[in-house]
């Protein structure tokens, strides 16, 4: 069995226990392996395999998303798998994540969840024929997701895509959505507020979802293995009516994100993302920089 869920990332295999017959399937991180972490198909083939004969299994799911061949290996691993799988969408199932969402029997999202479709892509460099052959690689892709799609949510695969091009790419949808457009069966009362992590990758991630309620602190250090570059912007208001000001102005506690970044000894990029006043903006950066370099002053002589 492997274990490596620590502070709320991760992905894990729970035996089952007195209490709670069914195994249960954390995939609490991107789908796809690279240096800093992630969750391999071959590692969920292999523990599902070491399972044996069990009567259920429920599968939690919270992630962004990652390789979208990834997604198909993990989706084809469940669907294949002879107990009745049960999936619990507990914070964000996007791009590839929602692929191995629909091998669920059942699929259960909590009533905060949200569930993101978009076409895959890639980053890549190349000469013209090869940008050709892996934009074909890409469309032959997301045909295959779409397949899925339409086989567990009963929606023709045009119609899936037309949501997709009439939302921008980013077709978002909440619990209750969710349900309506076939890619969950039921909400569920969540035991506190959603998580979620990766939205940088996405271009309309919903206001409320990305002031989640998440402390930037606590995050800095629950991803200390994981933070090489780190953008900066203080705020007015932790929603979408917010508008960006100089660092210390606004609602992000600078000082706190800082202590942070010293005890993980972080040691790599950290920038600010400053657009106040975009035909002069480096009184601004100034003043942002000259703040932060006085909380780092203060924090290194309390230590």
């Amino acid at each position: 069995m492997t274990t490596m869920l620590r502070n709320g990332r991760g992905y894990a295999l729970a035996p089952a226990e007195d209490g709670k017959p069914a195994p249960t399937l954390y995939l609490y991180d991107v789908l796809g392996v690279d240096l800093f972490g992630g969750v391999s198909a071959r590692q969920v083939v292999d523990d599902l395999a070491a399972l044996g004969d069990v009567p259920e299994l429920d599968v939690r799911i919270n992630s962004p998303g990652g390789d979208v061949f990834e997604g198909i290996a993990v989706y084809n691993a469940l669907a294949r798998f002879p107990a009745k799988v049960t999936v619990h969408i507990d914070g964000l199932a996007a791009s590839a994540a929602t692929l191995v969402a629909m091998a669920g029997n059942e699929i259960a999202i909590a009533e905060n969840a949200m569930v993101m479709v978009h076409r895959p892509w890639t980053a890549l460099m190349g000469d013209a024929p090869e940008l050709r052959r892996q934009a074909e690689i890409l469309d032959k892709a997301w045909s295959a997701m779409l397949t899925t799609y339409q086989r567990r949510t009963g929606r023709r695969a045009a119609t899936v895509e037309q949501h997709v091009a009439e939302a921008g790419g980013e077709w978002w949808m909440t619990a209750e959505e969710a349900v309506a457009e076939g890619f969950a069966d039921v909400v569920a009362k969540p035991e506190k507020d959603a998580q979620v992590f990766g939205l940088h990758r996405f271009k309309h991630v919903p206001a409320h979802l990305a002031a989640s309620g998440a402390d930037p602190a606590v995050a800095v250090k629950s991803c200390r293995e994981r933070l090489y570059d780190l953008h900066i912007k203080d705020v007015t208001k932790a929603a979408a009516q917010g508008s960006n000001v100089e660092g210390g102005r606004g609602v992000l506690d600078l000082g706190a994100v800082l202590d942070a970044l010293l005890e993980i000894r972080y040691a790599h990029v950290a920038s600010f993302e400053y657009e106040k006043d975009a035909d002069d903006p480096l009184p601004g950066l100034a003043e942002s920089v000259g703040y932060c370099h006085g909380l780092v002053r203060r924090s290194k002589f309390r230590r």
